[in-house]
């Protein structure tokens, strides 16, 4: 099995018709082709003025408007999913993906067909041109894994690294990062860290945090986007 991520741009489609055709017509058609663990993440958020710098984050405009992900027996068998995701969407991007679930959702576990709890930040990564792909790996794997349990209040934190683009113009991601947060966390940076109101805590977080992802990131070279997140089959992830 192999896990395959699609970015997606919804052209000049209301974000409320993708979302509602998926989750009742798309997603049983994808089904019906051997997809598992389908899984649909739209940003439907209509107002994010105010929220904290991390949704805001553009480097490859325009930012896609969402993500399909799903595992597959083989990205050979894709085509027929693929036509699926063409017919629906003004473009896509799909790269086959090794997923490492760092944090599984147990503490607001899914329900198959609904809205997770919160939201999902989704995070689209590349390598910094200083960095080698085995520099970069180890100091995000080896190095700011912990820093980014330790200093956030994440629920949910899944890498994803791009084994393969699956098309000759996808944007160079080599990683997409999934994070799931409390809904309060968009707003109140102290909900967002864990800081529960301590300044002092809250600004030494926000330093760690941001002096590890320095290490890897290039923040002219990063895509975040805020999400509903959807698990249209049950996700399976592993317990702690």
């Amino acid at each position: 099995m192999e896990k395959l991520m699609y970015a997606f741009w919804r052209g000049d489609q209301s974000i409320e018709t993708i979302r509602d055709r998926f989750t009742h017509e798309t997603a049983d058609a994808l089904t019906a082709l051997g997809a598992e663990r389908l899984q649909l993440n739209v940003c439907d958020f209509t107002d994010l003025s105010g929220t904290l710098i991390n949704f805001t984050l553009e480097s490859l405009a325009p930012r896609p408007d969402g993500l399909v992900s799903f595992w597959l027996s083989s990205a050979w068998r894709r085509e027929p999913v693929e036509q699926i995701l063409r017919a629906r969407f003004a473009r896509i991007a799909g790269y086959v993906v090794a997923e490492s679930t760092i944090l599984p959702n147990i503490k607001h576990p899914s329900s198959v067909g609904e809205r997770t709890f919160g939201f999902s930040q989704v995070t689209f990564l590349q390598i910094p041109p200083r960095l080698t792909y085995a520099q970069w790996r180890k100091v995000w794997f080896e190095e700011h894994t912990s820093v980014g349990i330790e200093t956030q209040a994440n629920f949910r934190y899944v890498q994803n690294v791009v084994v393969m683009p699956l098309s000759t113009d996808c944007p160079p991601y080599a990683a997409i990062v999934e994070e799931g947060f409390s809904p309060e966390a968009m707003r109140d940076p102290h909900a967002f860290y864990g800081s529960f109101g301590d300044e002092a805590e809250l600004q030494k977080r926000m330093n760690l945090m941001m002096q590890s992802c320095a290490k890897l990131i290039d923040f002219d070279k990063i895509d975040v986007i805020a999400t509903s997140e959807y698990m249209l089959q049950p996700p399976q992830e592993p317990a702690l």
